[in-house]
C-alpha cells in the first residue's frame, strides 16, 4: 500500500481502535508493533561493513576484523601483524593496524515531564515519544547495536544500560513503560532536561549515538553548553514532539475551548481575535527561541507530531 493510501485509510479513530488505546498511556502491544517498522533516523552514520558484531567501527584500534592502515613497526608490536609485502617493497619493517569492530551504543533520552502529558488529537506527546523510542530500539536490534536509555518525568528518572539483541530491546521497553508517569504532579520538578543532559555526559562513551526525544519546553541557555559537550564525542540528534493545538488554534468558529489536565480545566476564548493573535505570537516565539538554541548548539532537530501515527510521518520524511 502506498503511503498516500495508508494515510487516507489510517485515521485517528482507526488507529486508536486498532490498539484499543486511549492515547494517554503507552501499551506494550503498541511498542512491540514497531518490530515490524524499525526506523533508521538520520543520526546513523555508516562506519564500516563488518556484520559479525554490528555494522559500526569504533575509534579504538586493536586486533579486530577491519584493516585500518600500515605504519612503521614499533617495539612491542605483534610480529604476526607485520605486513611483509610493504616491508619488502620499502626495505623497512611495517605492521598492520586494525580498527576493532564493536556494537555501537545508542542512548535514547525520553522526556515524560508534565508538558509532555498533553495531546489534542491522537496521542499524548509522551506516548508518541514512547513509540518513537521503541521504533529506534527495534532499529538498533536490526543493525546489531546496543540500545540503552534515560527516561525521566518531573519527579523521577530511570536508566536502562545499553544491551544488545532482543533481550536488550525488551528490557529497554520494560523500563520505558515502568518509567511512564501514572499522572502529572503538582509538586515542584525534581528532574529537568539539563540534569539528563548532564547524566548523559557521564553515561555515554565516546562514539555513542544519542537521541533526545522531548518537546524541549525546558531548553535554555545552559542546555546549549551541555549539548555541545555531548557532541564532542557522540552524534546527537534532537527529536521534538509537538502537538497541533500548540502550534495553531482550530479554524472552526467557536466561542470557547475547554482544556483540562486531569485536575483543573480552563476555557480558552477562541472568539477573541486578541487572544488568537497572542496565542500565535507566543507559539512563534517559543519555536524561534528553541531554533536559536539548537543552532547555537549545532544540534540536528527533527519534528514529529503527536497528532498523527508515527509510521505515516517517518515514512513521509524518508
Amino acid at each position: 500500500m502506498k503511503l498516500a493510501d495508508r494515510r487516507q485509510s489510517l485515521t485517528t479513530t482507526d488507529w486508536l481502535t486498532r490498539w484499543s488505546s486511549n492515547g494517554y498511556f503507552p501499551d506494550s502491544r503498541e511498542l512491540l508493533y514497531y518490530r515490524r517498522l524499525p526506523i533508521t533516523p538520520p543520526y546513523v552514520r555508516s562506519r564500516g561493513t563488518g556484520l559479525q558484531q554490528g555494522t559500526r567501527l569504533s575509534a579504538w584500534r586493536g586486533r579486530g576484523m577491519e584493516f585500518d592502515e600500515v605504519r612503521h613497526y614499533q617495539a612491542g608490536d605483534d610480529i604476526r601483524a607485520i605486513d611483509w609485502r610493504v616491508t619488502a617493497r620499502t626495505g623497512k619493517t611495517h605492521t598492520k593496524l586494525f580498527r576493532e569492530e564493536r556494537e555501537r551504543p545508542i542512548f535514547v533520552c525520553v522526556d515524560f515531564s508534565d508538558t509532555m502529558l498533553f495531546g489534542s488529537q491522537l496521542l499524548f506527546k509522551a506516548v508518541q515519544a514512547s513509540h518513537l523510542a521503541a521504533a529506534i530500539a527495534w532499529g538498533a536490534l536490526k543493525r546489531g547495536d546496543r540500545i540503552g536509555g534515560v527516561f525521566f518525568s518531573s519527579q523521577d528518572v530511570t536508566e536502562a544500560k545499553p544491551a544488545a539483541r532482543q533481550r536488550g530491546v525488551m528490557h529497554f521497553i520494560e523500563q520505558l513503560l515502568r518509567a511512564y508517569p501514572a499522572e502529572s504532579s503538582s509538586a515542584p520538578a525534581s528532574q529537568t532536561l539539563n540534569q539528563q543532559l548532564q547524566r548523559l555526559l557521564q553515561l555515554a562513551h565516546p562514539g555513542s549515538d544519542i537521541v533526545i526525544v522531548s518537546d524541549f519546553a525546558q531548553l535554555n541557555e545552559d542546555s546549549i553548553a551541555l549539548l555541545k559537550g555531548l557532541q564532542r564525542h557522540s552524534a546527537v540528534t534532537a527529536i521534538r514532539i509537538t502537538d497541533p493545538l500548540e502550534q495553531q488554534l482550530p479554524d472552526e468558529p467557536a466561542d470557547n475551548l475547554r482544556v483540562r489536565d486531569g485536575e483543573h480545566s480552563l476555557s480558552l476564548n477562541l472568539g477573541s481575535s486578541v487572544f488568537r493573535q497572542d496565542f500565535s505570537t507566543r507559539a512563534e516565539q517559543i519555536k524561534a527561541a528553541q531554533a536559536q538554541c539548537f543552532r547555537q548548539a549545532g544540534t540536528a532537530v527533527i519534528d514529529i507530531s503527536a497528532g498523527l501515527p508515527l509510521e505515516l510521518q517517518w515514512g513521509r520524511r524518508r
